[in-house]
């Protein structure tokens, strides 16, 4: 399986267009670009009419109120301090650029942008892993919304941080595949013995009872990371907290291309049936008269006059 960038390639070409420019271009126009992302997250990047030189780039992240506190507002102030601006209506985060003044090369401002989400949403990880490397246990269990149909849940704790997706399909083809795909998760820790352990199952896990759940839901399951120092120590720690941030949609992913993959197998049995069946010819015994013996020569049937004596 490959792993998904965590930027957005949309917003990063859309703020390229407007930072990376020729001598000989015409001066720049006002725009107002809206975008969407996984995880129900938009952006709108602007430039006004009466400042061209000024953009401002937004995002609505559904999450935002609940993770401001558990690190979200941190990690924004860590990868765009001065940039952070009043939020544009309609939205919950808002950025500012002056054109003229980036505070950085613009290959480095472009991928900053694109990150904008992934490093927000990261910011919950790296607040509980950070704690967890200093030997601090970074308050109580914390859960968030990461969509409408995923609940992360993170139980910090002396020695690990323990990451609970709560994940549901809509659709029962989707149930099933992913279902797939969470037993590997499981089953590969018998050849990657460095990897976090992994639980899944149907029942809550007991470490939810902190939240009050116990009983089963109506969704596929739980997916259980126990992420330990080793795994996040200062080499490993922002890999980690990108994969963990895009989890979700890794996953998504992987389903449509094995729905796809499996549709594309169908599709090409059934064209050889096809051929198979095009190819197969109904004989008319009774307008052909000549037959073949076992060594090829023609046999002709005569009819024996009188009767046959």
């Amino acid at each position: 399986m490959i792993l998904l960038e965590p930027g957005n390639r949309i917003l990063g070409e859309t703020i390229a267009s407007q930072l990376i420019r020729d001598e000989n271009e015409e001066k720049r126009d006002p725009i107002d670009v809206r975008l969407c992302d996984f995880d129900d997250v938009t952006y709108r990047v602007t430039i006004d009419a009466k400042a061209k030189d000024v953009m401002l780039v937004s995002m609505n992240l559904p999450s935002w109120h609940q993770i401001e506190n558990n690190g979200g507002g941190e990690a924004l102030r860590k990868f765009y301090g001065d940039q952070v601006t009043e939020p544009v209506v309609g939205y919950n985060i808002s950025l500012k650029y002056n054109l003229n003044s980036l505070p950085g090369k613009p290959e480095d401002v472009i991928k900053s942008i694109s990150l904008f989400k992934s490093n927000i949403v990261g910011g919950v990880f790296d607040y509980y892993f950070t704690a967890l490397l200093d030997g601090k246990k970074a308050g109580d269990p914390f859960k968030f919304d990461l969509r409408g149909d995923t609940t992360i849940f993170v139980l910090p704790g002396a020695d690990r941080v323990t990451i609970i997706y709560s994940l549901s399909f809509h659709d029962k083809v989707d149930n099933a595949v992913a279902k797939v795909f969470m037993q590997e998760f499981v089953d590969a820790r018998r050849n990657q013995q460095q990897a976090p352990p992994v639980q899944f199952n149907h029942n809550p896990p007991l470490e939810l009872k902190a939240f009050g759940i116990t009983e089963p839901s109506d969704n596929l399951g739980y997916l259980t990371f126990a992420v330990l120092k080793n795994h996040v120590d200062r080499s490993k720690k922002e890999a980690v907290i990108q994969v963990m941030s895009v989890f979700r949609n890794y996953i998504q992913y992987h389903l449509k291309c094995s729905k796809s993959f499996f549709h594309s197998r169908m599709r090409a049995k059934a064209g050889d049936l096809l051929k198979v069946l095009n190819r197969a010819k109904v004989v008319d015994e009774s307008k052909s008269k000549d037959k073949k013996t076992i060594t090829g020569r023609t046999f002709v049937r005569k009819d024996k006059p009188d009767g046959g004596k």
